[in-house]
């Protein structure tokens, strides 16, 4: 069991006190592999999120879903990790025949229909019940969340909130109790993420939440996407409209919060370290399969952002692990070390990679791919930050024929996910990909590429 101490400064050994990932998406169980964990670890994580996909299995078999879940957690506890449970809110309950949903979406319910909404609590209260080891469980309001006729209202998605606050209190009271403001726009007129309306509304919505009375204190928490900050869908729906964004957290609200003695106060960029944004985004990684990037620059600059802020952590997605694996460590290291640059992570990671006569080429071939990223590309012009300087211009060619130059480290000095080798030809395919202009383009842009 962990609390965070609401008082207390964000900045801990010049970075977070908390560095987590949110490691198991509800159609990704959680790590069993121990050696996941230890590259965790070694990236500088000390907290992971599960979320709960119960609503995924037919209900006969939630007794053999739970014992797994709770082994994920023992297993993390046992790797030295901090464990939050992810509840969401109105999922469908899968009835069957099939034992699981597989790869489809359940759907979503109206709260304002009673008779699912009772069936639904009592889902969420016997996981909490289940999973009480855990030490956070986080209300997630849905993805998407509220009425999808759009009739249900901000009040309706916080006495949701308190009565699964009440179901932890309960069921685990030793638990840190967090309201993820996810998706909290689309609880009044289910607006489009695609649509302006959508942001403005989640800054307004997470403003009145955060807000009501008796919903946030000591070991009740609040957890902020930061969208306008950094999403470069949210970001371009703004620049398209002419406007700039209203970023929210402002540090002053989180000194408001701190004075209330609100805690813990962390930021939940989901997008980002995987350019897992697919429905803006093509390519991605759903959409390939996976594919390599680097994204040093704006992780870098995203968790700059959270320290002037005063938050006490950050929280990325790692769903991509082995792909991605570079920007998960980047995140970790960068949370830890407010003086980490980008290019000191970049050669330090090339040399996990490779040998150490090829480490420093395989630095500048890293360097190429983060100023060709599909991230970057997704941003409005003005959002884009200045590219690496290279030693001279670089061509996708030019830097496969860099890359085949490099040899593989024998004996990594962190336990990394996979074989050196293996993660050379992600990059090789991540480089053909990019001299076949196959670079990350917003879907609003597409019917207008040539």
């Amino acid at each position: 069991m962990f609390e965070w101490e609401a008082s207390r400064s964000a900045q801990h050994a010049g970075g977070f006190e908390t560095v987590g990932l949110y490691a198991s998406l509800p159609t990704d169980p959680p790590p069993k592999d121990p050696r996941v964990y230890d590259f965790f670890k070694a990236c500088g994580y000390n907290y992971l999120e599960f979320c709960e996909a119960g609503f995924r299995s037919r209900p006969d078999l939630l007794p053999e879903y739970y014992k797994a879940m709770s082994s994920a957690i023992t297993l993390a506890h046992d790797k030295g990790f901090r464990v939050g449970i992810v509840l969401l809110g109105g999922m469908e309950q899968w009835t069957g025949p099939d034992s699981t949903l597989g790869a489809n979406f359940p759907g979503v319910f109206s709260p304002r229909d009673k008779t699912k909404l009772t069936e639904r609590f009592a889902r969420l209260r016997d996981a909490v019940s289940q999973l009480r080891d855990a030490d956070v469980f986080v209300f997630l309001p849905g993805d998407p969340g509220g009425d999808p006729e759009g009739n249900s209202t901000l009040e309706d998605c916080l006495a949701f909130c308190r009565r699964v606050q009440e179901m932890v209190k309960q069921q685990a009271p030793a638990a840190t109790f967090i309201f993820n403001l996810w998706a909290i726009a689309q609880w009044e007129g289910f607006p489009s993420p695609s649509s302006l309306r959508f942001w403005e509304q989640e800054v307004k919505l997470s403003r009145a939440a955060v807000a009501a009375p008796g919903l946030l204190g000591p070991r009740r928490g609040v957890s902020f996407p930061l969208h306008n900050y950094y999403r470069s869908l949210a970001l371009s729906r703004y620049a398209r409209a002419g406007l700039e964004p209203e970023l929210y957290p402002a540090a002053q609200d989180i000194e408001t919060l701190r004075k209330r003695a609100v805690g813990p106060l962390l930021g939940w960029p989901y997008f980002l370290v995987d350019e897992a944004d697919d429905g803006f985004l093509k390519p991605n990684n759903h959409d390939s399969g996976g594919q390599s990037s680097c994204e040093t620059r704006y992780i870098r600059a995203l968790v700059d952002c959270g320290l002037r802020l005063g938050l006490d952590g950050l929280v990325a997605n790692a769903i991509f692990r082995e792909v991605e694996s570079l920007n998960i460590y980047a995140f970790g290291q960068m949370c830890r070390s407010a003086e980490l640059t980008p290019e000191r992570l970049i050669d330090q990671y090339a040399g996990f990679v490779a040998d150490e006569k090829t480490r420093g080429v395989l630095g500048r071939v890293l360097r190429y791919i983060e100023n060709h990223s599909n991230w970057q590309n997704s941003l409005p012009v003005s959002y884009r930050l200045k590219d690496f300087d290279l030693p001279h211009a670089l061509s996708a060619r030019v830097a496969l024929d860099l890359l085949a130059q490099v040899k593989p480290c024998v004996q990594p000095a962190i336990p990394l996910l996979e074989p050196p080798a293996i993660y050379l030809g992600r990059l090789k395919k991540r480089l053909e990909a990019i001299a076949a202009g196959r670079i990350g383009v917003p879907q609003a842009n597409r019917n207008r590429d040539p």
